[in-house]
């Protein structure tokens, strides 16, 4: 907000007071990056940005125009909701009223990180395509497309260094991050009186069906119906900004652990990229991924040893809880490893097993399971960052929290974000 005032006209849309009545500032007045610094020393009646707009800055309908653009632009989303009713949502979208406090801070993030914005218009993107397969009644598709504008709002208040760090965050780094869903409901919720839907799916966009999400690893009977869709068009969203041949990887991304993600939405997804010509893949080496795979195997068993011998101990019930819902994940992550076959893979002839494709699924099965097990240390870690454990059974968790995060420097990121 203070770097925006040297490029936009910032004003005051009220009166500013301080907390005790003092008027600081009138309404119509422009403010300065100088002034915003005063206000910002002072302990203010309101908050500052409830008071605040921005000239010349987004809107809605730019927002939304650019989502239709990159439709034409990139095949996968052209696949997705290049369809007559996902084009008309985005239209009708285009006429959704965000109040003016949001308005000001999505143009901050635009400016602070222009890639962000884009994967925003991306999510919107996918978000039409998925309401307008399902046939979704207008006013969900209107929910739908405001939170995907507003889901990472929360993200202009996280320090810039997690979020564009290109190393491996640690849990407690992580955590930083995690809390972006709820900064951005807070923020809804106290700026503006958008609907209580809106504020749940901004606030869930990260959760799981499986109750494997983040930040407060909601089941999915816990979750508003339509943050899973905006969950499944978020997380396919996070590889399709990347430019890469992603039809398969998205597509196993939303399917390798079939109770993560909204089924419904996850299909409508799949079936679309399923009509995109495939890339021809990149021959690898086979066998460091076969090794990778019974790596990822055993930590995974080792995991579930050290998570079942604190369920034996006499344990507090927060770490029961805890420790019941981490077992719960491990045996699903490693019922979806052995599905796969990928296990298996060296009972393969000599030419099945040197064949690309092969070699690349290999590889994106390590690397979709990989980042799981990093996410669960992440949410294990945030389960019991804040609470009171007994010294023992906090060092066990803690021992499980590193066998997840250990992740070799060669796996590719994931699809989480």
């Amino acid at each position: 907000m203070l770097n925006l005032s040297e490029s936009h006209s910032i004003v005051a849309t009220e009166d500013i007071y301080d907390e005790h009545g003092m008027k600081l500032l009138a309404k119509g007045a422009e403010i300065s990056r100088e002034m915003q610094d005063r206000l910002l020393l002072r302990k203010l009646r309101a908050p500052l940005e409830s008071s605040l707009a921005v000239h010349d800055g987004l809107t809605v309908g730019e927002m939304m125009q650019g989502a239709i653009d990159l439709i034409a632009e990139v095949p996968a989303l052209a696949s997705i909701a290049g369809g007559r009713a996902a084009r008309e949502i985005l239209r009708d979208a285009r006429g959704l009223h965000i109040p003016p406090p949001l308005l000001m801070l999505m143009t901050c993030a635009w400016h602070a990180d222009p890639e962000s914005y884009r994967r925003t218009q991306i999510v919107a993107a996918l978000c039409a395509g998925i309401a307008g397969e399902v046939n979704a009644p207008s006013g969900d598709a209107q929910v739908l497309l405001l939170a995907s504008a507003l889901h990472d709002l929360g993200e202009i208040y996280i320090n810039p260094e997690y979020l564009q760090r290109q190393g491996h965050l640690s849990p407690r780094e992580w955590k930083h991050v995690a809390t972006h869903p709820h900064v951005g409901q807070l923020l809804i919720g106290n700026l503006t009186s958008l609907p209580k839907s809106v504020l749940a799916c901004v606030g869930q966009h990260h959760e799981r069906h499986d109750g494997s999400g983040y930040p407060a690893q909601l089941s999915r009977q816990e979750q508003h119906r339509l943050s899973g869709w905006l969950a499944v068009a978020d997380a396919a969203a996070a590889l399709i900004s990347r430019g890469e041949s992603c039809s398969n990887r998205v597509s196993l991304a939303l399917r390798i652990v079939p109770e993560e993600f909204d089924r419904e939405a996850a299909d409508v997804l799949i079936r679309g990229l399923q009509t995109l010509p495939a890339k021809a893949p990149v021959a690898q080496s086979s066998a460091f991924h076969l090794e990778s795979a019974h790596r990822l195997l055993a930590r995974l068993e080792s995991a579930a040893e050290e998570i079942a011998q604190v369920l034996l101990d006499d344990c507090s019930g927060v770490i029961r809880s805890v420790a019941g819902q981490a077992r719960h994940l491990l045996d699903s992550f490693a019922r979806s490893l052995r599905a796969t076959g990928i296990l298996d893979a060296e009972i393969l002839s000599g030419d099945d097993f040197a064949d690309p494709g092969l070699q690349e699924e290999m590889q994106q099965i390590v690397s979709e399971l990989g980042w799981r097990m990093r996410n669960l240390a992440r949410n294990l870690h945030l389960s019991v960052d804040n609470e009171r454990i007994e010294a023992a059974a906090l060092a066990r968790l803690e021992g499980v929290i590193d066998l997840l995060d250990c992740s070799p420097a060669t796996e590719p990121a994931g699809s989480g974000g």
